[in-house]
């Protein structure tokens, strides 16, 4: 099975996650595996428990796609 553009960078990403979103924790992510809805989740639950998951998502997965890019470039990963 083929890692997905999320794990190909992780180890890149996961760290500025926890920065951007620090109340979450390595053990958060790892729970997470890779999985964009999963993260999103686990962001929307930890700061954002009265909203909707869908007036989040969006924003979520634009900021993770936006970094998972940069690394992409960078690193010529794919």
């Amino acid at each position: 099975m083929q890692p997905n553009r999320l794990e190909k960078v992780w180890k890149f990403v996961k760290p500025e996650i926890l920065k951007r979103w620090d109340r979450l924790t390595g053990d958060d992510l790892q729970a997470c595996d890779y999985q964009y809805d999963l993260i999103v989740e686990a962001i929307r639950r930890t700061y954002f428990s009265g909203r909707s998951h869908l007036s989040l998502e969006g924003d979520i997965r634009d900021w993770l796609n936006e970094r998972i890019s940069f690394y992409e470039e960078q690193k010529n990963i794919h």
